[in-house]
């Protein structure tokens, strides 16, 4: 009996593209099109198309609809670390809405390291995905013709400018000039920048948040104690770091926002007599070790300081105080590289170079509660 029905499962016909377009009442040039992730097509026959092939289990064939369209299925994204939550949670986010869309997501850790982040590039060439989200760190503005080409592309963060495609960023700025007004609203007038740039020479994420800082200070007449700018110690002992900076990079120095930097900083801030009675952070991670080290020194948080910071990462919401951070819109960001990336995709090449900028909010909590 068992053999009978073996056979019997074994004899059933393998659904087509035919069998799809039968049952949903459409040409087999539109499930094809549904497949290929045609853009202009009608919602009420993408719904059709997807029940009907829901219904029938129909699988297609991945590797000859490759070389029917020339296409991976797959799209790169180069991320700077995976062992830093908030990379990690955009990459989530990225795979996510890929999903969505019928994708599949490649991700690299380029670990810090220019010479990596190149690599990501030069990788578009040999078309191992049909496009590149990539998020560089330490490319510099000599590095942007190595961009040129007519594979898809979608750049994020601040890093580089006028790069040759699709760029999305978020309102460094104005988020930080946010928060310092938030603080300057409570009261407070000695605010630290944890993870500040005293050298603003070069655009990046910590010099464009360091200017919000500095103009929301300006705009309010509070004068700015330079001591209360802390950069992030150094790198030290990171080879490839220096690899990089002998190849040109010029980042000696530059160091890594961590729990670890978070709580350092604030240790020699406080050894150093220097007081406040604020920290802005960077980051979450660095308000996390910032947080830790406060309460060792038994610091009462907000009573004798408030702390506020960048990322508004998932752990932010079970900190002891739970942290105010600004949400900078990481779904917004995944959802808009992804179609960014596939609208490319869908026009056979290079989407015309414009910024896009997502919306970023306030998360109020314990570390430094909204002011009344």
């Amino acid at each position: 009996m068992s053999e009978r029905t073996t056979s019997a499962v074994a004899d059933k016909p393998t659904p087509t593209m035919r069998d799809v377009a039968q049952l949903a009442g459409v040409s087999v040039t539109s499930v094809s099109n549904y497949l290929s992730d045609y853009p202009y097509m009608k919602q009420t026959t993408r719904e059709r198309i997807r029940q009907a092939i829901e219904m029938l289990g129909y699988v297609t064939d991945e590797r000859a609809r490759s070389l029917r369209s020339g296409r991976t299925g797959l799209i790169s994204l180069a991320i700077p670390s995976l062992t830093q939550i908030y990379f990690a949670e955009l990459a989530e986010r990225v795979i996510a809405a890929a999903r969505r869309r019928g994708y599949g997501v490649t991700v690299e850790s380029t670990a810090f390291s220019r010479r990596h982040e190149l690599e990501s590039v030069a990788a578009m060439a040999r078309k191992m995905s049909d496009g590149l989200i990539l998020s560089p760190l330490l490319m510099e503005r000599r590095d942007i013709a190595r961009l040129a080409g007519d594979y898809p592309l979608v750049v994020l963060g601040e890093c580089l400018f006028d790069v040759p495609a699709p760029h999305i960023l978020v309102h460094n700025i104005d988020a930080v000039k946010a928060l310092t007004q938030h603080l300057l609203d409570a009261g407070c007038r000695r605010i630290a920048l944890i993870g500040g740039a005293l050298d603003r020479r070069r655009t990046s994420t910590e010099t464009l948040r360091t200017q919000g800082y500095l103009e929301a200070l300006a705009q309010a007449g509070v004068p700015v104690d330079a001591k209360l700018i802390r950069p992030i110690p150094a790198w030290e002992t990171d080879e490839e770091a220096k690899d990089d900076a002998s190849g040109g990079a010029g980042y000696v120095g530059r160091g890594i926002a961590t729990r670890r930097s978070g709580s350092e900083i604030v240790r020699r801030m406080f050894e150093e007599g220097i007081k406040a009675d604020a920290l802005l952070c960077y980051n979450d991670l660095l308000a996390f070790g910032a947080l830790r080290q406060l309460r060792e020194m038994g610091v009462r948080i907000p009573d004798d300081l408030r702390v506020v910071s960048m990322d508004n990462l998932e752990e932010a919401q079970y900190t002891i105080p739970s942290l105010t951070s600004v949400e900078l819109g990481k779904e917004q960001i995944a959802q808009c590289a992804v179609d960014a990336i596939l609208e490319q995709v869908a026009g056979g090449g290079r989407g015309a170079a414009e910024q896009r900028y997502v919306d970023f909010s306030i998360h109020y909590r314990e570390s430094s509660p909204a002011v009344a």
